[in-house]
């Protein structure tokens, strides 16, 4: 009896080995990715957005997102980046087929700083034998000041301490950001008076086509393949050497370095190892 129960427990855990080994990363394979496809006309969002509101019984900061579009689409997804301080603090990531809506949320303690909610708001569509998509971005920002144990949260300044606050930390975050540029024309020997320097939250769904001056078509090429290629290169793992990747969280918010035919793309990981990305524009 009891070399049968040896026997059949041996057999369990070489069922749970080979399930890990071989069923499960196929499992997080089939999970969606950002991934650029062309547009088409019948891919049209009716609304996007990204909220982040304090929830004050819990003390905790909530983001949430939703789009929806006109038609139903073969897949619908809805990924966000959320930053403290020019840090990564928190990824959403939500995605469902066969829908027109789309809603997530995610909350995570509260504390003081800056917070920047960037989100991809991307719809897939399968006409005639091809695949097309369509990408919204939205974003929401709000400064949180903690003051004798009591929040103060704003977006725009509206006093002069709110305004002096905001300064002062606009201030300090240019400071950072030249150093890491600094550092990165250092380490990888380029020109920084070659580039046009945009953090990634200045990439909106209105500034786009003046950030790459190429024409709306190619534009959104741009937009889209650099989402591609950010989820890819830093959001799943930061490649750093051969076999060796780093979390994203805890890194810096990316920095676009825009030439005529590329584009550089510079942060700093948690640890504070400078790292460039590259991308160029066909």
């Amino acid at each position: 009896m009891r070399l049968k129960r040896v026997q059949i427990l041996t057999l369990l855990i070489t069922a749970a080995a080979v399930f890990s080994l071989l069923i499960f990363p196929f499992l997080l394979l089939d999970r969606p990715t950002i991934t650029y496809f062309p547009e088409h006309p019948r891919i049209q969002y009716v609304t996007t957005a990204t909220h982040l509101a304090f929830v004050p019984e819990n003390q905790l900061l909530r983001l949430q997102t939703a789009s929806e579009t006109k038609e139903r689409n073969e897949l619908m997804q809805d990924f966000s980046l959320l930053y403290r301080n020019n840090q990564l603090v928190a990824i959403l990531n939500r995605w469902q087929k066969n829908v027109s809506e789309l809603s997530a949320s995610k909350e995570l303690d509260m504390s003081p700083g800056f917070y920047v909610g960037l989100t991809v708001h991307q719809a897939e569509r399968h006409i005639d034998h091809s695949i097309y998509g369509k990408e919204q971005l939205s974003q929401d920002y709000l400064m949180a000041v903690k003051t004798n144990g009591t929040y103060h949260l704003y977006r725009e300044p509206k006093t002069t301490d709110e305004a002096n606050q905001l300064s002062q930390y606009t201030r300090e975050l240019g400071e950072s950001r030249n150093k890491t540029l600094r550092r990165a024309a250092a380490r990888y020997g380029f020109q920084l008076s070659d580039y046009r320097v945009v953090p990634l939250d200045a990439l909106t769904g209105e500034s786009f086509t003046h950030i790459f001056p190429f024409g709306r078509e190619k534009a959104e090429r741009i937009t889209g393949q650099l989402w591609e290629g950010l989820y890819k290169n830093y959001v799943r793992g930061i490649q750093l050497a051969q076999a060796q990747s780093e979390s994203p969280l805890g890194s810096t918010m990316p920095l676009l370095l825009i030439a005529q035919d590329h584009m550089l793309i510079v942060f700093e990981t948690a640890n504070r190892q400078t790292v460039l990305l590259k991308q160029n524009f066909s």
